[in-house]
């Protein structure tokens, strides 16, 4: 990290800060970009110009959530100071609710992606275990679906809500009918 007049610059690959890591600024991106992981290493998120970095921690007193790298460009940035965010929690008490709730969202999303990258990773293990073998093991077979079925218990998608989105009324009686007619 390099500090020059009143911006930030961090050079390509280098860390920000990690998760678990005590939070005492945010910073807002004026060029370049910065790579988002989970502790475990799974990528959330690229976020770039004008956009803010590491403000939940602040926003919610606690340590970083997640680790931040500058990306292959590098990044500049400035400064946002914990006080900035906690005038703004005195001064507007209705968005301070709301960001807040946005950043529970937020972290809790982070967890879901997270636990459903490591799922994902584990399957993708067996997979490649079974597809090595001349013949495939029974138990891992077993393994493997019961690591499928538990994936698909945690994303639960409903279809016909995808297809139609504004559809409000009668949902239930429209979700049955899909069903019943394919």
């Amino acid at each position: 990290m390099l500090e020059r007049d009143k911006f930030v610059l961090w050079d390509s690959g280098e860390v920000i800060y990690r998760a678990g890591d005590p939070s005492h600024e945010a910073y807002l991106i004026m060029e370049g970009s910065v790579e988002l992981f989970t502790a475990e290493g799974l990528r959330l998120n690229r976020i770039g110009a004008n956009e803010i970095l590491g403000e939940t921690s602040l926003l919610l007193d606690t340590e970083r959530t997640v680790t931040a790298i500058a990306s292959t460009v590098g990044a500049k940035a400035t400064r946002i100071p914990r006080q900035y965010f906690a005038d703004l929690s005195k001064r507007d008490k209705v968005t301070a609710a709301l960001i807040r709730k946005i950043q529970f969202r937020l972290i809790d999303s982070n967890k879901q992606s997270n636990m459903l990258g490591l799922e994902i990773e584990s399957i993708a293990a067996l997979v490649e275990e079974l597809i090595q073998q001349d013949s495939p093991d029974r138990t891992m077979i077993t393994k493997l679906r019961g690591k499928l079925d538990a994936v698909r218990q945690q994303v639960v998608i409903d279809r016909h809500l995808a297809a139609y989105p504004n559809v409000q009324a009668n949902a239930a009686e429209d979700a049955e009918n899909a069903d019943n007619f394919g």
